[in-house]
């Protein structure tokens, strides 16, 4: 009887001892496995224990051991890698594009993607030609039924492509880009701070610096249409249009056609003078001149060096949007887009230019025989 306690006794104390024995060998981990500090405690999972160094590596880890990095090249300065307002003050974060179709070459996509890598914060948009009509009825379709009009019926695409444009970023603000510009520089950088408080309605560029020619000469600087920046309702980019449809009416009325009917052979000068850079320099220094109650021409912004504000128009020295027409200067603020030159018009319109040249040769021709 008192074997059989004593057998019962041994058979219970010794299995609690040994678990009391490896219960006091192992304290110090449970804490971790059950703490409600752990992340993935609530979940039933346990994080692996990273494996024990050896000693030889042990003391060397901490001072040669280097993190691992996507890339050792410093970021350009000129790349905006924030997720703040990059625009301009008052200027829409967009950056606009118009094709006849959304099929583009791999330059044209390469060159897009170089305004949305400068700006990632900015919106994009790319009109073909049947969006931008539906995007011309609807913003203007109540308010300007005679821009509606014009843009309809024209028939040539380069003077279509031009008004576009300006109507496109007149009605939303923007910026606008011609599919062959790469963006060099984020735009937050464009505007230097002296004018950062300023109250900017348009950014133009130059791509003639011209000298001034004396009184009653035209303007000989030309400001360039392939990238310029806006806000929306620009009062300087309403003039543009005002004097682009007021031009393309009086060509159609000269020559005795609807405006569905005009060709470039009826061009009386160059597109740039009907749509193009020249008329919309013109229509803007018309316009500074009836805010500003004076002249405003080549004077005002020849050779200068950064950007300058005329009224309420901030003008872009030569090097910012057109360096390779002005010859790369290096004594100007920094190139802010690159023009690469491959417009498809240009070809039609010295086409166009060639036969209106043997018309012209053939009609003296005929006026001779004639005398």
């Amino acid at each position: 009887m008192i074997a059989s306690r004593y057998l019962r006794f041994v058979l219970l104390t010794v299995p609690v001892g040994c678990f009391l024995f490896l219960l006091s060998q192992n304290w110090n981990v449970l804490p971790r496995l059950f703490s409600p500090s752990t992340p993935d405690a609530t979940l039933g999972l346990f994080e692996v224990p990273a494996p024990p160094q050896s000693s030889s590596s042990s003391s060397s880890s901490s001072s040669n051991h280097k993190p691992t990095t996507l890339s050792t090249t410093p970021l350009d300065p000129g790349v905006d890698t924030t997720n703040t307002n990059t625009a301009i003050p008052g200027i829409t974060d967009k950056v606009w594009h118009s094709a006849q179709t959304p099929i583009l070459s791999s330059d044209q996509t390469d060159w897009i993607h170089s305004w949305l890598l400068k700006n990632p914060s900015f919106r994009h948009e790319l009109l073909t030609d049947d969006s931008a009509l539906t995007f011309v009825r609807t913003r203007y379709g109540a308010t300007r039924p005679d821009i509606v009009e014009v843009y309809e019926k024209l028939p040539i695409p380069i003077l279509r492509a031009d008004l576009l444009r300006y109507l496109i970023v007149l009605a939303e603000g923007g910026i606008w880009s011609d599919l062959d510009v790469t963006c060099d520089t984020a735009v937050r950088h464009w505007v230097p701070a002296e004018h950062q408080h300023a109250r900017i309605d348009m950014i133009v560029g130059l791509e003639f610096d011209l000298g001034w020619r004396g009184e009653g000469m035209e303007v000989a600087s030309q400001f360039c249409n392939w990238v310029f920046a806006a806000r929306p309702g620009s009062r300087n980019l309403a003039a543009v249009v005002d004097a682009v449809v007021a031009q393309l009416n009086a060509m159609s009325a000269r020559n005795g056609v609807g405006v569905e009917s005009l060709t470039l052979d009826m061009l009386p000068m160059d597109v740039v003078n009907v749509t193009g850079p020249k008329i919309m320099t013109i229509a803007l220094l018309d316009g500074l001149r009836r805010v500003l109650g004076r002249a405003v021409d080549d004077r005002d912004f020849h050779a200068i060096k950064a950007p300058t504000l005329v009224g309420d128009l901030l003008i872009m020295p030569g090097n910012a949007f057109a360096a390779a027409q002005n010859g790369f200067p290096t004594d100007q603020s920094p190139v802010l887009v690159s023009h690469h030159y491959a417009g498809s018009w240009k070809q039609a319109d010295a086409e166009a230019k060639e036969r209106k040249k043997l018309q012209q040769e053939q009609q003296q021709q005929q006026q001779q025989q004639q005398q």
